[in-house]
């Protein structure tokens, strides 16, 4: 009889898993119909309403993938001494199913097999799996919210996720111009080729370097296109903020105010960074590796490693050079694990650190053997390793060391100017964490919370604020190093530092106002609930000071999902990203012809070069040019032999806008200096705000004044910051060729 009601139970769980997992199912198939590009982007209607529906379904859903996968690695019945708590296990099993993704998502990456097909129904079973899991298990209850407190801290949490969802995750998160030229058409490659290996007839170098390793978003662009990435970006950015709840929770007791930590930490400057990057992703791994590592080094529970290795080596996988910053945390926890258990306490976190290492080298051999070059930055690292007979089939090296020399990267030195500027690098850096902006919050915060809150210090907690300490203090150094837009990037999550080091200060002042018996003054009043609304006041201060999500915004947000504008629409962004500039310089451009854009690389450039209103290869990329074999004779050389070679490849339109001082590359080739201009061009058509240039004899003549203008342009340019960069790297072009030469001779 027993057996016979637990059999019925198990079906009548395995019936409700299924139904559970239907949503997904539908909303996975419902993103295989595509949007045409002018209707995401100019009309709307039902159908980017029902597009937009899908995604915002998948968010839960990739969540309860990921856990579903890191129960099958990080299971408390299979640990060894004393298992994390249910939070704690939550965590590590997200981001150690995160990471089984990734590496099963880069594996049918490799063999060509990223179908619908195939990843639909292997999510759908985690997913399904994952629910009959919990049902089987009647007797397990999940955490449910007890006061008033803090059902209005969940309620804040859940409306704060939902926004960022919806401005961040369903509408497209572009500001600058790298989002629709790399990351939408390498995303887009990746649905239409389910292959992450070079196209043969196009190869794209820079797609597959930043692509290779994302396997989880290969998995969910697979069926979902290239938004889906979007979505999981916000599901990573809100994993941080679960990481800093966790954290806050080893320095403080009770669950308010690692709650008010998270909710300061969902809004603070790490929102800032596009959702359409890949950088939420590896942050999200890195801060996981600090809190994980100090865990493990700290802890006796050992199914923390089950998690962390996998973490580790997902993280060299994407990016090699990450491994270093992994590195650098897990150093910091060995330090944290000799105070806790001394020498033994070194020896664990090290040894996964090696393990990342030696994966990052894995990684880098494969591309060497693969591209003929290990990675190209930093590229004087790599540089001399190359196989230069390999490489010459991919791209070119001297867009290689033009690229390199061109973004303005520079590295901490060791005369005394390099190490003044590295100061007061650090300093900003530094006074950033504690000295927010609108830092007049922080202070009524902290104190508020120290009088109404009785707060203490977890016991045997020192080791891992000690770690956690060592580790803050390494990405500032990291940061202070180099000045790499990317770094800055997978570090953005730094920002979140902040709330802990009020807590870290909130803690020690409640003792003082306990030894001084001054909150027995505050006994009668709501003291959670309290400092529920002060965190909600620091945060609306922290968000509004980001200018990330405005009404505005938010509203054309609201709009675009329900069907009733398209993507322009949405944002101000597109002030600068407009597609609509695409249509209208193609439409006085002959159809067999390509367009190269002379200035404007990050607002043109990059809105236009990958265009899916445009033909492939209509305008000219920054990174891909379709004249990669004579790159340098096209920058360098003189006219006659940058008109061969753009000629040859029907590169006969030039576009200029005025008051656009980015000359990027080619806008910098002598074919452009007044005299070749006044000899070489005829104009196409002169724009509202632009011109366009083509070879003498099939548009109407060049004037002094059309010549004098871009002359001024350029002239401008070389000065200009930001822009200055550019010269700076066809100087460092030239100096290269020019040792080359000698070499050879």
């Amino acid at each position: 009889m027993r057996l016979a009601k637990r059999w019925r139970w198990s079906k009548q769980a395995d019936a409700r898993a299924g139904l559970l997992t239907a949503p997904f199912v539908v909303a996975a198939l419902g993103l295989l119909v595509k949007v045409p590009p002018d209707v995401q982007l100019f009309s709307g209607g039902a159908l980017v309403a029902w597009n937009s529906f899908c995604l915002a379904v998948l968010a839960p859903y990739i969540v309860l993938a990921f856990v579903g996968m890191g129960a099958l690695l990080v299971n408390p019945l299979a640990g060894a001494g004393d298992d994390p708590d249910a939070a704690d296990l939550l965590v590590l099993q997200f981001f150690g199913g995160a990471a089984l993704c990734i590496f099963i998502g880069v594996c049918l990456g490799a063999t060509g097999l990223l179908f619908p097909w195939i990843t639909i129904p292997f999510l759908a079973g985690i997913i399904a799996w994952h629910f009959a899991r919990h049902l089987h298990r009647r007797s397990r209850g999940l955490w449910t919210p007890s006061t008033t407190a803090e059902w209005l801290l969940v309620g804040l949490l859940g409306l704060s996720a939902l926004l960022l969802l919806l401005v961040k995750g369903i509408v497209l998160d572009a500001t600058r111009g790298d989002i629709p030229q790399l990351y939408l058409p390498l995303l887009a490659d990746l649905q239409n080729r389910h292959s992450l290996w070079l196209d043969p007839e196009q190869p794209k170098l820079f797609w597959f370097l930043l692509g290779r390793g994302h396997g989880a978003d290969m998995l969910l662009v697979s069926f979902g296109g290239p938004t889906a990435h979007q979505v999981l970006s916000v599901v990573y950015l809100l994993s941080i903020t679960a990481l800093v709840h966790r954290i806050a929770a080893r320095l403080t007791t009770g669950w308010i105010l690692p709650g008010c930590a998270a909710l300061i930490a969902m809004w603070s400057s790490f929102i800032g960074v596009e959702t359409g990057r890949f950088h939420y992703e590896t942050g999200a791994f890195l801060l996981f590796v600090c809190w994980a590592g100090l865990l493990y080094a700290t802890t006796k529970a050992r199914v923390i490693f089950r998690a962390l290795v996998p973490a580790v080596m997902s993280i060299a996988i994407m990016v090699p050079q990450a491994a270093i910053i992994s590195t650098a945390f897990l150093m910091a926890a060995a330090v944290a694990g000799w105070f806790a258990h001394g020498r033994h306490g070194i020896v664990r976190p090290l040894a996964v650190a090696a393990i990342g290492l030696g994966t990052a080298a894995l990684s880098l051999l494969v591309n060497q053997l693969y591209l003929g070059i290990a990675e190209v930055n930093p590229i004087g690292v790599f540089m001399p390793l190359i196989n230069v007979e390999r490489f010459r089939q991919i791209s070119s090296l001297d867009l290689m060391v033009y690229v390199n020399n061109a973004q303005g990267i520079n590295y901490a030195g060791f005369s005394l100017l390099d190490i003044v500027a590295a100061l007061r690098r650090f300093w900003i850096v530094l006074s950033n964490l504690i000295v927010a902006p609108h830092f007049w919050a922080y202070p009524a915060f902290i104190v508020a919370c120290a009088a109404l809150l009785g707060m203490r210090r977890p016991q045997e907690n020192g080791p891992f604020a000690v770690g956690l300490g060592l580790s803050l203090l390494a990405v500032i150094c990291l940061i202070t190093l180099t000045s790499h837009g990317s770094l800055e990037r997978m570090l953005a999550f730094r920002s979140v530092a902040t709330p802990l080091i009020a807590i870290s200060v909130i803690v020690p002042l409640a003792g003082v106002f306990r030894r001084h018996q001054l909150q027995d003054h505050f006994v009668s009043l709501p003291s959670a609930a309290i400092a529920v609304c002060l965190a909600t006041l620091v945060a609306a201060v922290e968000a509004r000071s980001q200018g990330e999500i405005t009404r505005a915004r938010s509203e054309g947000a609201l709009a675009y999902v329900t069907g009733r504008i398209g993507l322009v629409g949405t944002s101000p962004s597109f002030a600068d990203l407009d597609p609509r500039r695409c249509l209208e310089v193609s439409s006085h451009v002959p159809s067999a012809w390509r367009i190269l854009p002379v200035n404007s690389a990050l607002r043109f450039l990059p809105t236009c070069a990958e265009s899916s209103l445009l033909p492939s290869g209509r305008v000219v990329d920054t990174l891909h040019p379709v004249f990669l074999p004579d790159y340098g004779d096209v920058l360098l050389g003189p006219p006659q032999l940058s008109i061969a070679a753009l000629r040859r490849r029907d590169v006969n339109a030039f576009y200029i806008e005025s008051n656009r001082l980015d000359f990027w590359a080619q806008g910098q080739s002598p074919l452009f200096d007044p005299d070749s201009m006044l000899r070489n061009l005829d104009v196409l058509h002169v724009g509202a705000d632009y011109i366009l240039l083509t070879w003498k004899g099939l548009g109407v003549q060049i004037s002094d004044a059309q010549v004098a203008a871009i002359t001024e342009l350029r002239n401008r340019s070389r000065v200009a910051g930001g822009s200055k960069e550019y010269w700076d790297g066809i100087a460092a072009l030239d100096a290269w060729r020019s040792r080359q030469d000698s070499i050879r001779k």
